[in-house]
C-alpha cells in the first residue's frame, strides 16, 4: 500500500510538472526575454534623456546660425538691389561687362537659387578684385564656375556663373519638436 501511495504521489507530481510547471517555465522564458529587451530600451531612453540638455543646446546654436544665414539671404524683393551690388562690384574693380544676364529663380526645397551669367573683359588682377568684392558682399553670392580666355590688348575674358539664394516663400524651416511620450 505504501508503494502504491508512493507511485501515485510520483505520478501526480509528474502530471503537475508536465501540465502546470512546464508551460509556466516557457512563459517565464518568454517573459524573461521580454524583460531583457525592455531593460535595453529603458537604458537607451535614459541615455537619450541624459543627452537632452546637450541636444537642446545644439538646437539653440543651430537656430542662431539659421537666423544669421537668413540675414545673409536676400528676400525676393531685394534681388534687384543685390544684382546692382554685383554690377557695382565689377565697376569698382575696373571690369567691363560684356554680358550680364540674371535668370529666374530655381526652386529648391527650402530656398530658391537665382543664377546670373556674366561675361567680363579685364586684367587678371581686376578679375581677382571683382571676385573678392563679390565675396565680401553682405549677402551670399557664390561663383561656382569661372572660365578664363585670352582677350584683346593684354586682357582676359571671363565667363562666370554667379548664384545667389533666397528663402523660398512659405518654405522657411519649421521648428520640429518631437512629441513627448
Amino acid at each position: 500500500k505504501k508503494q502504491s501511495h508512493s507511485l501515485l504521489f510520483n505520478y501526480k507530481s509528474c502530471s503537475i510538472f508536465q501540465f502546470i510547471h512546464k508551460p509556466n517555465r516557457e512563459k517565464i522564458g518568454k517573459l524573461t526575454l521580454r524583460r531583457d529587451s525592455l531593460q535595453i530600451e529603458v537604458q537607451k531612453a535614459e541615455a537619450a534623456r541624459a543627452r537632452l540638455p546637450e541636444l537642446q543646446a545644439k538646437i539653440a546654436r543651430l537656430e542662431i546660425e539659421w537666423e544669421r544665414a537668413k540675414e545673409m539671404l536676400p528676400k525676393e524683393k531685394e534681388i534687384p538691389s543685390l544684382i546692382q551690388q554685383i554690377s557695382n562690384s565689377g565697376t569698382k574693380a575696373g571690369v567691363s561687362f560684356l554680358l550680364f544676364k540674371p535668370s529666374g529663380p530655381q526652386l529648391q526645397t527650402n530656398y530658391s537659387e537665382i543664377p546670373v551669367q556674366l561675361k567680363v573683359s579685364c586684367s587678371y588682377h581686376q578679375l581677382g578684385k571683382f571676385l573678392s568684392n563679390i565675396g565680401n558682399l553682405a549677402r551670399i553670392v557664390n561663383v561656382p564656375s569661372v572660365k578664363i580666355t585670352v582677350g584683346k590688348k593684354r586682357s582676359i575674358e571671363a565667363n562666370l556663373s554667379a548664384v545667389t539664394y533666397t528663402v523660398a516663400k512659405g518654405k522657411e524651416v519649421q521648428h520640429v519638436i518631437p512629441p513627448r511620450r
